[in-house]
């Protein structure tokens, strides 16, 4: 028997189709087919990475349930996954298909930003990803993963909040950034900072080591990735502003 898509599933479909129409807008003239190809790998990517650490996470219940490990339209993708997925398909796929990494990642970053909101959407109604019980006048209404409505501090909400502003201002600010690659790096700091301090307001099961949840661990890492990024890029820069002085 098949089971009925999630909430969570339809949202992350429309989320992807806003992404690529984007990515077609923003692409290079007569080649937004081949950024449109490089966008689908780029999200397979991010898929598969989001679903194997929630398998790997999850694996006591996965190992007894064999079947659903390839149903994601259940629900069931982590976020720092799909962006470790994803980074990883942008390089291979920049890498094989010709691309510049840096003009790639920029160009396929509002794909991630519409991905992100979506999912945070996705997770608002579908009861995943909810905040802790709170008595704070900002609070609303929610769900946990056993059906219990309670007073909650919205992170859905304000996950997808920040990430709309965020990507709305590196959309701004993209065209005055002086090497390709700083936008898409600014953007997964930012994506890293707000798992991060999200995960400090999450309620929802989630193993701890060390005093962090996982997911917090993982969003250390990527931010600690983009700002060795920034740093590569902001040398590349320099070095090309030398280049490019006059002799005297």
């Amino acid at each position: 028997m098949i089971k009925p898509m999630q909430p969570f599933s339809i949202l992350l479909g429309l989320g992807a189709i806003a992404g690529l129409l984007l990515v077609s807008w923003r692409a290079p003239k007569k080649e937004p087919v081949r950024y449109l190809d490089a966008g689908l790998v780029v999200m397979f990517g991010a898929l598969f990475g989001g679903r194997a650490v929630t398998v790997a996470v999850n694996w006591g219940y996965y190992q007894t349930h064999i079947s659903e490990i390839y149903q994601v339209w259940l629900g069931g993708i982590s976020g720092v996954g799909a962006l470790a997925g994803g980074i990883l398909a942008v390089i291979i796929v920049a890498r094989l298909g010709n691309f510049q990494t840096g003009n790639l990642a920029d160009t396929l970053l509002p794909l991630a930003g519409t991905l992100t909101i979506a999912a945070w959407m996705g997770c608002w109604m579908d009861s995943c990803g909810y905040g802790l019980a709170s008595n704070v006048w900002w609070a609303l209404p929610g769900r946990d993963e056993w059906g219990m409505l309670a007073p909650r501090v919205p992170i859905q909400l304000i996950g997808a909040l920040l990430t709309l502003g965020m990507f709305w201002l590196l959309e701004r600010a993209s065209k005055r950034l002086p090497h390709s690659g700083i936008a898409a790096s600014v953007g997964l700091l930012g994506l890293a900072v707000e798992l991060f301090s999200l995960s400090f307001f999450r309620a929802d099961p989630m193993p701890v080591w060390l005093g962090l949840r996982l997911e917090a661990w993982g969003a250390l890492g990527l931010g600690l990735l983009a700002i060795l990024a920034l740093v590569v890029l902001f040398k590349h820069w320099m070095k090309e502003r030398e280049r490019k002085k006059p002799a005297i």
